[in-house]
């Protein structure tokens, strides 16, 4: 784990962050869990990035912002300096800005976090409803996210990506993490419930933003890599899904 500066004032540590130059220490446990869109982010844009993995978790927790993960640490090469940000959605957003994942002005870049927030919404509340649930009552909290929470979400998302022409994209005609964030999502959503409620048929929308972004050749690379199917491996080994 990266030590992060200290004592550099936050106009010195936006000067760093402006840089694509830098390198990305990405701390996260070895399984995809809540992070297959943030690593997919920095498989695609090409930055200079490790990911990495607790070796004692326990020891290494009181010693990071929140003692949680996902932890960016960004270094820069010419001062040595070591940026340390915590917290999923913040790491997502911000490298979203910096690669210029997050529409082209303010609003779109509001309406980009709105649907980003949403899909990252569905799935935390698996990971709260089912995954964390005892398990005596596991069956029961699976069948509420069955019959009430996903299916809101695919009716929502469906609807309202027809309503912008079913064109792979949430805003407008270009990439976002909005799409990121739901195809990287889908994946799990399916494993879960299969075609009960996403298909081609069911849901032609949801899965064009699923095939645009299967489409981009860095993303297929990564998704095909040993790296990420050894994280995979692990989550359903883990988590089943």
């Amino acid at each position: 784990m990266v030590a992060p500066s200290k004592d550099i004032s936050t106009e010195t540590m936006s000067q760093i962050a402006k840089s694509k130059d830098n390198k990305y220490e990405l701390l996260y446990f070895p399984f995809h869990g809540v992070l297959p869109a943030l690593r997919a982010m920095l498989a695609i844009s090409g930055a200079n990035y490790t990911f990495t993995h607790p070796v004692d978790w326990t020891k290494e927790k009181p010693s990071t912002p929140f003692g949680s993960l996902p932890i960016l640490y960004e270094t820069d090469p010419a001062s040595g300096h070591t940026l340390e940000l915590a917290e999923l959605s913040a790491i997502e957003c911000y490298l979203g800005d910096k690669y210029g994942w997050m529409g082209d002005n303010l609003w779109e870049r509001a309406q980009v976090q709105m649907y980003h927030s949403s899909t990252q919404a569905v799935f935390d509340k698996w990971v709260t409803t089912v995954v964390r649930a005892p398990k005596e009552h596991k069956a029961q909290m699976t069948d509420i996210y069955m019959e009430k929470i996903l299916p809101e979400w695919v009716e929502y998302h469906e609807k309202l990506l027809m309503g912008r022409g079913c064109n792979g994209h949430y805003v407008g005609d270009k990439f976002s993490i909005a799409d990121l964030k739901t195809a990287t999502t889908l994946d799990n959503l399916i494993s879960m419930s299969g075609d009960r409620f996403l298909s081609r048929e069911k849901t032609p929308a949801i899965f064009a933003v699923y095939d645009a972004v299967e489409k981009m050749p860095k993303y297929a690379a990564w998704k095909s890599s040993p790296e990420w199917k050894a994280y995979d491996e692990l989550n359903k080994k883990l988590f089943g899904f």
